[in-house]
């Protein structure tokens, strides 16, 4: 909310906590591999000076990835910020979105901040209903890699688990479901 008590459309947060070890849970958004264990389909990272990551090194900041999602999707972007154990930041289109990481208790707790959603629809309600939504779903994924459980991405039809169609799509209309491709 802002000092009016507007609802601010520009960002949000969310905050999932897992039981795993702190520096797991790190490299799960840092590494090529870690991202494809629960959100992303291939991974590719590149240093800024055009050298290929390998699938278990640590992005740094000015690193460049491409991502391929489950379905037809693909996007590159850049990392901005990497603290060991800390922090991930990278470009997201034209959004941001920061990961901090910190012990709480027994738990670590995960904390995603995306910033620059557009503030005027359809753009807000794709980047930021849309993200939010995507992100519950991938964050939770997350929770289900790391207890041992099932990876609930459908590699075997991507349709149903496209990212895109479990938000929200305000050309349809409200109370209308997004139509298959």
């Amino acid at each position: 909310m802002t000092d009016e008590g507007a609802y601010d459309w520009s960002q949000f947060h969310l905050r999932m906590y897992y039981l795993a070890p702190l520096a797991d849970v790190f490299r799960r958004f840092a590494t090529a591999r870690g991202l494809e264990s629960f959100f992303i389909y291939a991974a590719e990272h590149t240093s800024a000076e055009g050298a290929q990551r390998a699938p278990d090194e640590v992005v740094q900041a000015g690193d460049r990835y491409h991502w391929q999602y489950v379905h037809d999707y693909a996007h590159p972007g850049e990392f901005l910020r990497v603290e060991k154990d800390q922090l991930v930041a990278f470009t997201f289109g034209s959004m941001q979105v920061q990961i901090a990481f910190q012990q709480v208790g027994e738990a670590v707790e995960v904390h995603l901040h995306q910033t620059g959603c557009a503030l005027v629809d359809p753009a807000r309600a794709w980047q930021h209903l849309n993200c939010r939504s995507c992100w519950i779903y991938f964050l939770t994924n997350l929770r289900s890699v790391l207890a041992g459980g099932d990876d609930l991405r459908d590699f075997d039809h991507p349709l149903w688990n496209d990212s895109v169609s479990i938000g929200f799509d305000v050309a349809a209309g409200p109370g209308v479901a997004r139509a298959r491709r």
